[in-house]
């Protein structure tokens, strides 16, 4: 087994959000660390001169940024808090977070175990319940397997997101023309981010412990959102030939347009234009 890693979540929140990140923290715990993404979008945002009172700790550092744009606000605690490592190789894994989550009390427990046992792994996703009725969002592997492997049916979510910090020396980052607060897509970011991964010989595995609980009302429940069909069709865009993102888009198209009684060509001009976006 390799050393206990040390383990910093990344916060991302705007404007008014930081007032929810004190409900984020967990008790302050010896090798843990936040670090606090803040954008703020312009002068008369809320509280932009101060931060609650609760994150004034020794454990937690709080960022700011002017501007839109969630994967802008993640790349930017990712190089907060490697300015922040002593050592460029330390044994640190970064844990993704949202402002509207709550960490579960063993999550540091598991991070610690997964990694310490197996040192090559580069990359979990955990899964993630709903806050108020503690269902899965989603339908889980029961024991871990190769992200390569996945099901079918599985796609990613940031908050399920853990990485060791030496990832970040590989280069990869968060593609700024996706997520939300982008110019033309609001959803993607983590299927281009493990696209990257992999392209780079990363492990990735799906592991089977809970992370932390959110709310139900995530991206896929707003599949209908021309944003939203935007930004699959630029995930089918970035990750495969033309002719195989045109299959799938209009696969997907006819699968939305069935389960939710819509014409089928709106959704696939919607697709298609996030195919166009992102080859061009």
């Amino acid at each position: 087994m390799s050393p206990v890693p040390q383990i910093y979540v990344l916060i991302c929140t705007i404007d008014e959000g930081i007032f929810r990140v004190p409900d984020v923290l967990r008790p302050a715990e010896e090798g843990v660390r936040y670090i606090v993404g803040w954008q703020q979008t312009g002068p008369t945002a809320a509280g932009q001169d101060s931060y609650p009172e609760e994150l004034n700790r020794g454990d937690v550092t709080v960022s700011t940024m002017q501007g839109r744009g969630l994967c802008r606000n993640r790349n930017h605690v990712m190089e907060v808090a490697f300015s922040q490592m002593s050592d460029p190789m330390e044994n640190v894994v970064f844990v993704i977070a949202d402002d509207d989550e709550r960490l579960e009390d063993d999550a540091f427990k598991h991070l610690r175990e997964l990694y310490s046992s197996y040192p090559k792994l580069d990359i979990a996703l955990l899964q993630v319940v709903d806050a108020v009725s503690g269902n899965p969002l989603k339908r889980y592997v029961p024991n871990p397997i190769d992200y390569r492997n996945r099901p079918r049916s599985y796609y990613p979510s940031s908050v399920e997101l853990t990485f060791r910090s030496r990832v970040y020396l590989t280069g990869l980052r968060f593609d700024e023309r996706f997520g939300l607060g982008s110019d033309r897509l609001s959803a993607g970011e983590e299927d281009v981010f493990l696209a990257d991964a992999l392209h780079r010989g990363l492990r990735i595995w799906l592991y089977p412990r809970v992370l932390c609980r959110t709310s139900c009302d995530t991206t896929g429940s707003r599949n209908l959102d021309v944003k939203v069909l935007r930004s699959k069709g630029a995930v089918y865009g970035y990750r495969h030939s033309l002719l195989w993102a045109f299959f799938r888009s209009w696969r997907e198209a006819i699968s939305l347009g069935v389960r939710k009684r819509r014409a089928v060509l709106p959704i696939f001009r919607n697709i298609w234009y996030g195919v166009k976006y992102i080859r061009q």
